[in-house]
């Protein structure tokens, strides 16, 4: 694990001093809600994606996310996402697909390693999408009541955001 990690942020360094045509930083707000094994749970993420390509993206977003039975949990995932993009020339109306690995550096024994998809649909300066991300843990956890918590989780989430170009 520690060493994928440090081989995508090598990989991301190298690229990020070779710009391409379609380099550009953006930001977005985002919030999901999700259930879980039968728990129900909202995330909020505050997001920089860096472009290196119109394809490929570093993707930093800071998050709070809120379960039933559990202490909240705040963070930061990071990851490294393939990108296609159809959309208009003035990126008000699209449709989008998305695959990567990534990272998540969170408080309380919550750190993991993840790999997520989605999709994506662009009207105007909002966007909605879903997927699922497949989450490892690197530690076990507990819920509020002492109960263990799965070490794997499939998330399947939707979002609703909006942002804008840096």
């Amino acid at each position: 694990m520690k060493h994928a990690f440090f081989i995508i942020l090598i990989l991301g360094s190298s690229l990020a001093f070779s710009r391409t045509k379609g380099s550009r930083l953006t930001y977005d707000v985002s919030g999901s809600q999700s259930t879980l094994n039968d728990r129900t749970y909202q995330e909020i993420n505050l997001g920089v994606n860096w472009f290196f390509s119109d394809w490929l993206i570093w993707r930093n977003s800071g998050f709070h996310r809120q379960a039933e039975d559990q202490d909240s949990v705040y963070g930061l995932d990071t990851s490294l996402r393939l990108q296609k993009e159809w959309i208009n020339q003035g990126r008000t109306l699209g449709f989008k697909i998305f695959a990567g690995p990534g990272a998540r550096f969170a408080s309380e024994r919550h750190n993991a390693h993840f790999g997520e998809a989605g999709l994506g649909f662009r009207l105007g300066g909002i966007q909605i999408g879903g997927g699922i991300k497949a989450i490892r843990y690197t530690h076990s956890r507990e819920d509020k009541e002492g109960r263990p918590l799965p070490r794997d989780e499939n998330q399947v989430f939707v979002t609703l955001s909006g942002g804008g170009t840096l």
